[in-house]
């Protein structure tokens, strides 16, 4: 014979509704799983790409001060500024 435990009737509807709502939140929890797996791949492109183009910029940057010291100053200071470098 199986092992059962004893449950009020009263407490049965109580107990299926739980066991849905448990069942519900398993569910929902592995699909925000799933959804920042995602999110994650997602960031780590982005930064890559983010680390290309400031690595592009700085180039450029060194380029326009390199052709002429005093041509485009305003230009690689701009982008100092918008790298949050310090002039």
């Amino acid at each position: 014979m199986a092992n059962f435990i004893p449950v009020e009737p009263e407490k049965w509807a109580e107990m299926v509704k739980a066991q849905a709502e448990v069942s519900r939140l398993k569910a929902e929890c592995q699909a925000r799983q799933a959804e920042n797996s995602v999110l994650a791949v997602e960031c780590e492109r982005l930064k890559a790409e983010v680390e290309r183009l400031t690595k592009a910029g700085n180039n450029l940057a060194r380029y326009a001060i390199n052709r002429d010291k005093d041509m485009e100053i305003k230009e690689v200071e701009a982008w100092n500024k918008a790298k949050g470098v310090q002039s």
